[in-house]
């Protein structure tokens, strides 16, 4: 009775953290467009070289967002439908992680080129850096214990 408890849980918790990801697609998607906006206006206007590397920049950063938020949509709204732990489910939390992991590499990157080429002063986060690892880390145990439950389930 517990493990049912435990799973409608699991699965209300999810259909919220679902409906955040999608709330953050839609901001991300807005993002996009707006940057592409902003990125046309300064090639076609004769922008200088450093407002269009920040909104290219932002265009790059946007997709990023895109991406990892539709991971983590695909993970909540497995875990609604109540696939806790199976393959398909550890593994886009884990794309999500990957992910965030290169966005985190890229936005690096990206000030670098910036505060050397354009002054542009971008300060480095490094909170991407460790919640991407720490997504990684829980997929990477969620697997772990996938494999000992599809263990336990062959020996009995």
């Amino acid at each position: 009775m517990k493990n049912f408890q435990n799973k409608t849980k699991i699965i209300k918790a999810s259909k919220q953290l679902r409906a955040l990801a999608r709330l953050g697609l839609i901001i991300w998607a807005v993002g996009l467009v707006m940057f592409l906006v902003i990125a046309v206006a300064a090639l076609t206007n004769g922008g200088n070289a450093r407002a269009i590397y920040l909104s290219l920049g932002g265009i790059v950063e946007m997709i990023f967002a895109l991406i990892i938020s539709l991971n983590f949509f695909r993970f909540f709204d497995r875990l609604k439908n109540g696939e806790l732990f199976d393959a398909k489910t550890v593994s886009q939390l884990q794309v999500a992680g990957r992910w965030w992991l290169g966005y985190w590499l890229a936005d690096f990157l990206f000030g670098i080129v910036g505060n050397g080429c354009f002054e542009t002063k971008i300060t480095f986060a490094s909170g991407q850096l460790f919640a991407s690892l720490i997504v990684i880390f829980v997929a990477w145990l969620m697997k772990e214990a996938q494999e000992l439950q599809e263990e336990q389930e062959l020996t009995v």
